[in-house]
């Protein structure tokens, strides 16, 4: 008779955070801010007014959206303050970027909305490889998960790298 195939990694007890998987959970949109320059070159409050009241915030809703121009043109802080304003309530987060640089800003915004308790005094894998983002979203991670787990891991739950290991 053969032995059953073990899981060991399933037995191991180990918790796995998948950056890429919450990212692919979230929906990606922008706003490009060029269709309101006047001539091309300015924003006129009047009229960029009107045209944030008459916003469609449906196709935002719930998601992450960078906010952009792709025109060369100076765009005044008050401008980008409206659409946040615009979108609150509407949008999960708001970014002052290109959209290619969306995936990034999301990153590094998910540790910080971490529920830290599902990690308490557990062992975390953190999956990352793969990722565009740099360390910014790893090292957050380390900051918010390191006083609450028992061990923190980087790689795959075959093959990780120690991070940090509770000596309590």
């Amino acid at each position: 008779m053969e032995d059953a195939i073990r899981n060991r990694v399933e037995e191991s007890g180990l918790v796995q955070l998948d950056l890429s998987a919450l990212l692919a959970q979230r929906t990606l949109r922008d706003i490009d801010l060029a269709p309101q320059l006047w001539q091309g070159l300015a924003i006129r409050e009047q009229e960029f007014r009107a045209w944030l009241k008459g916003l469609d915030c449906a196709p935002f809703e719930g998601a992450d959206v960078a906010v952009h121009c792709s025109a060369e043109a100076i765009i005044p802080e008050w401008a980008w303050m409206l659409v946040a304003a615009a979108l609150h309530g509407h949008a999960h987060s708001v970014h002052v970027c290109p959209p290619s640089s969306l995936k990034a800003a999301v990153l590094a915004r998910i540790p910080d909305e971490l529920d830290l308790d599902a990690f308490r005094g557990q062992r975390v894998v953190v999956k990352g490889c793969g990722l565009d983002a740099g360390a910014g979203p790893a090292v957050r991670l380390v900051e918010r998960l390191q006083p609450v787990v028992k061990a923190l891991m980087f790689g795959e739950p075959c093959s990780t790298v120690p991070v940090y290991k509770s000596r309590s």
